[in-house]
């Protein structure tokens, strides 16, 4: 019976039909009251007339009318309807339904990218408040005509928490006993997840599953599962597979992914948040998966079955949209041309330091699989990955093939390292040198040249880096170069055996240099403002690669030198292109017909977690950014009302400011030089940070509205973590010669007057003044450059003492002034007494792990502020086509 326009129910007047519903009539009606037009739904009989039900459904609709998201369409309330039972209230809605967009045709990508972002970000919300929709299907999303998609229909949602099976009776598209007529179970079944069609208990991979199957219609225009009746559909859900041929070529790689992770009929398998579905399709609405160069790539891909879950294929993306460039402009060699590309590892989480073995056949690589870094090695086309060196208390990675294939060397991260030879399989394990990282072989066998400082970050050093060999069969060890003179990493041996390729952290530039094996004067390569790292020879000897960003993100490129001199010749080259496309050192067979290296993309975004400095209390994360950015928050200003943030690991490092309840970020710095943790002056005016404007790492102070910049200090071999006491009379900051901390009055002027230097603070890192201004807390590192220890300062006493062992890149006092506060790197959130050494494991599900370079504590320590990072890596090999 349908109702007449001009009937009251409660408030609402209704004004007129709005045709039929999911869930029954709806009805255009005004809030006389609040003076706005509403949409109002008859609720079906099977909820209104079943008392149990309908209690569920009511506390259900309070929840979900507390989340008030821009792409969830408002409930504002429920109404009795008299004889037809209860009415639901809700926002009305312009524009058409999605199913009624589809019925012109496959929606274009841009389009469909943008919905699919809408609808990513409405489910991300719900789905944190235990709401799970059910019966998400194209007629339940609107698309107004300014493009705001709004999702309908959860009114009949349930509680992720409930543990209730699904009932097609409960369906919102279930009008009529018919269960067969087409448009309404129909309308469902064809987006039921495979445990929702078996009749199986449901959670949010039930609509992230429907999610995906909507993606599918956009893109093709059609229904993914189509039958005359609901038992065809049911089946073709359970047993027909998805129709990958039907998806337009155009397909934007990161929307493929999506589709694989969304798709997996196994729900152990598929996507477990709809969060990372967003991170993949905001990647290709930024454009970063493109590809950019006019080579095309032959890719070889893994089957999209055996993807797993979470973020597993966020590097595939990466790596498809690699292009292989050139290499040989001086010389026109069609054999330096890279143009097969193989994926060697694809599950979830990172794979790094990729080393070939020298026949070309197998890969060995560094992975966290089972909790500590392992080293791995597979079969270059196989899919078994075999341990080669692992132990459940102990890191071990950085792995690399003896020129006869034989044997393998790696490092330790535990203490200060170590160099470990062992068979090529792992076996009859020896430690040569009792310190050191990143090994390379010797041409002939016979020596390992490493590094002193364990680098994974080549934005990021916590301290400099010397060059040793040492014999592989007696241990004998000589300096190359020492830290004090030159900072050297991450070696590579030229094939002739005379000279060494590494790159160094000068004055915040990261530039490549030679020299010779038996020692000397280092040879510049590039001096530049480029990011250069991770140089490895190619076995002809003419030529390393290496990653940089000067293309404007992190690829592979190459340039030739002369091996004797070690000097450069001509300009560097791309080897590859494409948004992060690969990281890491390259890795070649001893033919030089293949390498291998590391695909990686990740973001860091700023996440706010409400805290009790009292009861340690930890409330509910919230993500403020969900973009493709790298956004590290590094300090709250006095009122609590904006915080500070800063870029890092890109060709740009600005800082920029936000207000606290909300992130509407606005820079202060845009510009070359690299400006890195910015915190609040005393007046909340400016801030004061680190740069390398000056040409080397000093401490430099702006205005929040950008004006006033000068710089306040600086030291030889620059300075770095400058932190103001509380009352913003004095600097400390950490410096490079003698490395220590030191202390500087500030003047009227605002600069730094000669910095004393702190005793016995070798070794330690100060990254924040307790409130009485009488204590620095910090960390304490090991010559390596590794986190050793939370540890505090007394700097009237001159004395350092260790608080807790464990690892962290980052301390701040909580108000009280006794205890701290840190993320751990394993990703704990620990508060500590600084007199007792005492822990407080924080009980938090943090959504994403903290980042090592800072973060922010409120004044009051009630809002903590992190960089919640989240990243992929897989190893991929590059081939030269065979002729």
């Amino acid at each position: 019976m349908s109702i007449i326009p001009g009937t009251v129910l409660g408030p609402y007047e209704i004004v007129g039909p709005l045709g039929a519903g999911g869930m029954g009539e709806v009805y255009r009606a005004r809030d006389t009251k609040l003076n706005r037009d509403v949409a109002i739904k008859i609720l079906p009989e099977s909820v209104a007339l079943d008392s149990v039900r309908l209690a569920r459904f009511e506390r259900e609709a309070r929840t979900l009318a507390a989340l008030n998201h821009p792409h969830i369409a408002q409930i504002y309330g429920l109404e009795d309807a008299g004889a037809r039972g209860k009415a639901l209230v809700m926002e009305l809605v312009g524009g058409q339904t999605l199913a009624e967009r589809i019925a012109d045709g496959a929606v274009p990508i841009a389009e469909t990218l943008e919905i699919a972002r809408q609808m990513a970000d409405a489910f991300e919300c719900a789905h944190a408040e235990g709401i799970v929709h059910r019966d998400l299907k194209p007629a339940n999303i609107k698309v107004r005509d300014d493009g705001t998609a709004k999702v309908l229909d959860f009114g009949l949602a349930k509680s992720a928490d409930s543990g209730a099976a699904p009932n097609l009776q409960d369906s919102p598209t279930v009008t009529s006993p018919a269960m067969t007529e087409r448009g309404l179970i129909l309308g469902t079944a064809a987006y039921m997840s495979p445990e929702q069609a078996r009749g199986k208990p449901v959670d949010k991979r039930a609509d992230i599953w429907a999610f995906g199957v909507i993606l599918f219609e956009m893109l093709t225009g059609r229904q993914m599962f189509a039958g005359e009746t609901v038992s065809d559909t049911l089946a073709a859900v359970l047993r027909e597979d998805v129709p990958w041929s039907s998806l337009p070529p155009a397909t934007p790689p990161a929307l493929r992914r999506v589709l694989e992770r969304t798709l997996q009929k196994d729900p152990k398998r598929r996507l477990r948040d709809i969060g990372d579905a967003k991170f993949d399709i905001e990647e290709a609405i930024a454009g970063k998966d493109l590809v950019v160069a006019p080579v095309a790539a032959s890719i070889q891909r893994k089957p999209a079955s055996r993807l797993p879950g979470i973020v597993a294929a966020v590097a595939t993306a990466a790596a498809v949209a690699i292009a292989i460039l050139v290499a040989a402009q001086d010389r026109g060699r069609a054999d330096d041309v890279w143009q097969q590309f193989e994926q060697v590892t694809d599950t979830a989480g990172e794979e790094t330091f990729p080393a070939l073995s020298p026949d070309g056949t197998t890969v060995a690589y560094a992975s966290r699989a089972q909790g500590t870094w392992d080293i791995y090695a597979q079969r270059v086309g196989g899919r078994n990955r075999v341990l080669i060196a692992g132990d459940s208390n102990r890191h071990e990675t950085g792995p690399a093939f003896s020129p006869d294939g034989q044997r393998i060397a790696f490092f330790e991260l535990d203490e200060d390292g170590g160099i470990f030879v062992a068979g090529a399989t792992g076996e009859s394990v020896r430690r040569i040198a009792d310190s050191g990282f990143h090994p390379s072989w010797s041409p002939d066998g016979r020596q390992i040249a490493f590094s002193t400082e364990e680098i994974f970050n080549p934005y990021s050093r916590m301290g400099v880096s010397g060059l040793t060999i040492v014999d592989a069969e007696t241990g004998a060890a000589r300096s190359v170069t020492e830290p004090a003179d030159f900072d050297a990493a991450q070696p590579s041996w030229s094939p002739s055996g005379e000279r060494l390729v590494f790159w160094s952290n000068t004055d915040g530039q990261r530039d490549l240099y030679t020299v010779a094996a038996g020692g000397g004067a280092p040879v510049p390569l590039l001096v530049d403002p480029a990011v250069d790292w991770c140089p490895t020879w190619a076995p002809d000897g003419r030529s390393i690669v290496f990653a940089s960003d000067r293309g404007g993100s992190m690829n592979l490129w190459r340039l030739a030198l002369d091996q004797s001199s070690g000097e450069a010749k001509g300009v560097p080259e791309p080897v590859t292109t494409g948004v992060q496309a690969a990281s890491e050192c390259a890795s070649f067979s001893k033919d030089g017909s293949r390498f291998a290296f590391r695909s990686r993309v990740g973001s860091i975004n700023p996440v706010a977690v409400p805290f009790d400095p009292v009861t340690l209390r930890a409330g509910a994360p919230v993500i403020l950014d969900s973009s493709n950015s790298v956004l590290v928050p590094s300090d709250v200003s006095p009122d609590g009302r904006w915080i500070s943030v800063f870029t890092i690991g890109q060709r740009q490092e600005d800082m920029l400011v936000s207000p606290s309840d909300r992130f509407e970020p606005r820079r202060i710095t845009d510009d070359a030089p690299r400006d890195r943790t910015p915190v609040w002056t005393a007046d909340g005016r400016s801030l004061l940070f680190y740069s390398t404007r000056g040409g080397t790492w000093e401490a430099w102070r702006i205005n929040t509205d950008g004006g006033g910049l000068r710089r306040v200090a600086t030291t030889p071999g620059g300075l770095v973590y400058p932190v103001l006491s509380p009352s913003g009379d004095r600097l400390a900051f950490t410096g490079m010669s003698p490395p220590g901390v030191y202390v500087s009055q500030i003047a009227d002027d605002g600069t730094a007057a000669s910095p004393r230097f702190l005793k016995d603070s070798s070794g330690f890192m100060a990254t924040g003044w307790s409130p009485d201004g009488r204590q620095l807390a910090g960390i304490k590192s090991r010559a390596a450059g590794r986190p050793l220890a939370v540890a505090v300062y007394d700097v009237a006493a001159q004395a350092l003492r260790d608080v807790t062992a464990d690892s962290t890149f980052w301390v701040r006092w909580l108000p009280d002034g006794r205890r701290v506060i840190y993320f751990t790197v394993a990703g704990e959130l620990v508060v500590a007494d600084s007199v007792s050494g005492a822990r407080t494991l924080v009980n938090v599900r943090l959504p994403m792990n903290s980042t090592d370079d800072a973060f922010a504590l409120s004044r009051d320590g009630r809002m903590i502020y992190y960089g919640g990072e989240r990243s992929e890596s897989d190893i991929w090999i590059a081939e030269r086509p065979k002729r």
